[in-house]
């Protein structure tokens, strides 16, 4: 398997590589072929411009213009007229300086009359000077014959010294070539360990998760996309250690809650067994502790099993319309046997009737949890209130303690399964720890809002809303 860092550094050295023969191609292996295909196609071009002058003024009154093309491209201009009845007249031009090409091989213009006459009207080759092997000058040469014009234009230019340029070039290319290969070598493996370096470290972290040391972290030094990566990863550790210690306690909790009315039924089973079972008044106390322990034990169940229900979303709320109002007031009755034994006051202020639409079942399921978590942690007044408040489009619901209140900090995390604030022993028989967590799950289903405002030294507000109109999902 190549590596992250093989692959980034085969892609920059490659790329490099490319770049350079690509450079080697078009300065190198084309550059003379390309120059001598442009020059040729400039010569036909230029030799047209001649016909052209030649044939609007004449002869004599383009010659001004075929010295200005002559001298502004440095060409050798040659005109053969046929049409004088006479031999031939020769109209030679040729920059100051300069050499005539077309005196420098005494056949040059007869093998260009045959070409001539043997291809067609219009023609450009190139050609060497004598003992020269390299082509050296461009001629394009036109034969003009309409009416009483009979003439041959010939236009030569002396061609730069391409091949000589080449091998500068090349010359100069082989050390550019290994100074950049080296350079993209070198570049390339310090960006490819640049770049993989925050990937292995978070590979490494990963494998230090998986193997259980979930307090793994990478370090972070930049801003980029990799940095944001490691960024995420350490909060991703953050939670999963988070989670872990939050499963850690949970099963500690909740093996906890199970032994204990379990160790309670066990023990006083095996006392009315051998030591109280014929004594009616013992037994029947007994009984009793049995029975509410098996109760307690009961709901804890029912709450493991409602909250791994929220949680896997296999909860949907089965709405229908019904009296929030009376059902606060039936649920607030039903508190009147703690009332009486233990002393807790519970007051509901409503109007006297709010329709909403919801799962009746789920909400009355909420407001259990929640007048239980108040009666649980209220203050010595042992004090419960419970409001509602009618809105246009929801109703809101409050239930409001006395308690010691919580730190502004701990609020976001109350309704995580078994979180406690702050050490204090529930009411016997009246808590799991996990009834804030199904209220959650509840209200969230429903997507309803809720929360919790508080103050330390004063106590608790928990509030959430239940829409009066049909809810979309």
């Amino acid at each position: 398997m190549k590596s992250i860092k093989h692959k980034v550094w085969l892609a920059i050295f490659g790329t490099t590589a490319l770049a350079i023969l690509a450079i080697w191609i078009c300065q190198v292996v084309l550059l003379e072929e390309s120059y001598l295909t442009e020059k040729k196609g400039e010569m036909l071009d230029d030799t047209q411009k001649a016909v052209s002058l030649i044939n609007d003024k004449g002869i004599l009154l383009a010659t001004a213009d075929l010295k200005e093309l002559s001298a502004n491209n440095n060409y050798c201009i040659e005109i053969t007229d046929f049409s004088t009845g006479h031999s031939p007249q020769i109209l030679s031009m040729q920059p100051i300086g300069s050499r005539n090409i077309l005196d420098e091989d005494e056949t040059l213009r007869t093998r260009i009359f045959q070409l001539l006459e043997q291809e067609q009207t219009e023609y450009v080759f190139s050609d060497s000077f004598p003992g020269q092997q390299n082509p050296q000058y461009y001629v394009g040469a036109s034969w003009q014959t309409n009416g009483d014009k009979d003439y041959v234009v010939m236009v030569a230019s002396e061609l730069a010294p391409v091949r000589e340029a080449v091998d500068t070039i090349r010359f100069q290319l082989i050390w550019i070539s290994i100074g950049l290969l080296l350079i993209a070598t070198v570049s390339s493996f310090v960006i490819a360990r640049s770049l993989t370096r925050p990937v292995v470290q978070l590979s490494a972290a990963a494998q230090e998760i998986a193997k259980g040391n979930l307090n793994t972290y990478v370090p972070v030094d930049t801003k980029d996309e990799l940095g944001q990566l490691g960024e995420n990863f350490n909060m991703m550790s953050k939670e999963i250690s988070k989670a872990s210690a939050l499963q850690r306690e949970l099963i500690a909790n909740i093996s906890h809650d199970i032994r204990t009315p379990l160790t309670m039924i066990k023990g006083y089973a095996e006392t009315m067994k051998d030591l109280t079972g014929d004594i009616k008044e013992k037994r029947d106390a007994q009984l009793d502790i049995i029975i509410d322990e098996s109760d307690r034990l009961n709901g804890l169940v029912n709450d493991i099993l409602d909250l791994s229900k929220l949680q896997a979303g296999q909860i949907v709320p089965e709405y229908s319309q019904f009296d929030l109002a009376q059902k606060l007031r039936d649920i607030i009755h039903r508190y009147d046997l703690l009332a009486t034994n233990e002393g807790y006051q519970f007051t509901l202020t409503a109007p006297q009737q709010v329709l909403v639409y919801a799962d009746e079942q789920k909400i009355e399921q909420v407001i259990y949890n929640l007048i239980n978590n108040a009666t649980n942690h209220t203050g010595p007044d042992k004090r419960v209130d419970v409001v509602l408040e009618d809105h246009p489009d929801h109703a809101i619901v409050k239930v409001i303690d006395t308690g010691a209140g919580i730190k502004k900090e701990y609020l976001p995390l109350i309704w995580d399964r078994y979180y406690k604030p702050y050490k204090k022993k529930d009411r016997k028989g009246m808590g799991t720890g996990l009834g804030l967590s199904i209220v959650k799950g509840i209200l969230q289903v429903h997507h309803f809002n809720f929360g919790v405002t508080s103050t330390v030294g004063k106590g608790s507000i928990f509030w959430f809303e239940v829409k009066k109109g049909q809810v979309s999902e």
